[in-house]
């Protein structure tokens, strides 16, 4: 028993530390609010790159879950990103661009379609 207790304790460490980081992306700040972002796409490119496309997203500053849907047999997708961004109250203030959705789409052999905004709403 005593030779297992290091592994165990390191393994509940190790789990509470994933467990703190991967929550820090949805607290919200003053001032911060979530938005729902939108971008369908079409195209018949490689349907392997759905994954990667997806990684980038997630990446990207201020995106705090990132989701590619597609239907193949229509050839079209959608990104759904929410987005955690602060209220702009000075000229040096950022907001979200779309403008990096569309270049990964466009990268990945797609055609970006339509863009939309929308609340996010916590359930």
């Amino acid at each position: 028993m005593s030779k297992k207790l290091p592994y165990l304790i390191i393994a509940l460490f190790f789990s509470f530390c994933s467990n703190l980081f991967s929550q820090e992306k949805n607290i919200l700040g003053q001032n911060e609010f979530f938005t729902m972002h939108y971008y369908t796409f079409s195209g018949t490119g490689a349907l392997d790159k759905l994954d990667a496309m997806e990684q980038s997203m997630s990446i990207l500053e201020m995106v705090s879950e990132a989701k590619v849907k597609f239907k193949s047999e229509k050839n079209m997708g959608q990104i759904v990103l929410v987005v955690k961004e602060k209220t702009v109250t000075s000229e040096g203030d950022k907001s979200f661009s779309p403008t990096s959705i569309k270049q990964a789409i466009l990268k990945n052999g797609f055609t970006p379609m339509e863009y939309s905004v929308g609340k996010y709403e916590r359930k």
